[in-house]
């Protein structure tokens, strides 16, 4: 059973889904309009609560989390330390940390800096901390990550969003949908999506997004403490699968793994296969 609970983390009253007892696995999701935990992760909150603690954290301005008092956009970097101080007000050491989309960033950065937190580190679909190829194909990839993440117009009314998501995803569930349309109703009650609309230019323009891990995380990968697995989609055409092996070659020691037939929510469209390699990983590095 998920439960809905909350903590304040630096005077921020901060929402997460828990499930479960056992090791504890954290898992960060990714950015966009109706972003948050339980409706990344759902199918892992209920299905890896038979052997851990999982726990689904909304992120700033995500959510039920509070949003930022001044209305303005919270980048990737700056949702690190929240995260960290998320994970110590639950008094969580060496746990293993998961990351989706945007979430990885995150991940990755908080197991850079507190290594004492950070045992294990699992990345998914994790463009914001791969490698940009550096010719013509980051203009293909962009390009799709721009249309995947186009708000100029109009907020999409709660049917719409519900039918985008069914047509793009590969393992479709009410489970997912009854957690998309709460997140949905989240977010418009709280003007997320006006947010979305006044993003600063270096989260719009390629050349200024990729600064932030090529400073904050390239140059400390070869260096990672955390045993890190990566689990990456092959149907993506936002995060091209080469970026994920180019990313695997600059991590020590990881595993990487590459599924078919699933989109940008790998953990959700290959849901199974995801949550048994977290499973086995994880008990095998514990053990070790």
């Amino acid at each position: 059973m998920i439960s809905e609970r909350s903590v304040l983390v630096g005077g921020v009253s901060t929402t997460y889904y828990e499930s479960g007892n056992g090791d504890p696995i954290v898992f960060l999701h990714g950015a966009g309009l109706g972003a948050d935990g339980k409706n990344s992760f759902v199918r892992q909150l209920n299905e890896l609560s038979d052997q851990f603690k999982v726990i689904a954290v909304d992120q700033l301005q995500c959510g039920g989390t509070d949003y930022p008092a001044d209305r303005k956009f919270v980048n990737r970097l700056g949702r690190v330390d929240h995260v960290i101080g998320f994970i110590e007000a639950l008094g969580l050491k060496q746990i293993t940390l998961v990351g989706h989309s945007e979430g990885s960033f995150v991940a990755a950065r908080v197991a850079i800096l507190r290594p004492d937190l950070v045992s294990g580190l699992v990345l998914l679909t994790a463009s914001s901390v791969s490698p940009a190829f550096g010719d013509d194909r980051d203009e293909t990839w962009w390009q799709a990550y721009t249309e995947t993440y186009d708000n100029s117009g109009p907020m999409p009314s709660e049917e719409d969003y519900i039918a985008a998501w069914r047509k793009n995803t590969r393992a479709y569930g009410r489970d997912v949908e009854d957690a998309k349309r709460e997140a949905y109703r989240r977010a418009a009650a709280r003007g997320q999506y006006e947010m979305l609309q006044n993003l600063p230019e270096e989260e719009t323009n390629l050349r200024l997004y990729v600064v932030l891990q090529q400073t904050h995380i390239f140059p400390h990968l070869d260096r990672l403490p955390a045993k890190t697995l990566i689990i990456w989609s092959k149907n993506d055409a936002t995060v091209p699968p080469d970026r994920g092996a180019k990313l695997a070659k600059l991590i020590k020691n990881s595993d990487f793994h590459l599924l078919a037939n699933a989109g940008h929510e790998v953990q959700i469209d290959q849901s199974e296969t995801v949550n048994s390699l977290i499973r086995h990983w994880t008990v095998k590095f514990k053990r070790n």
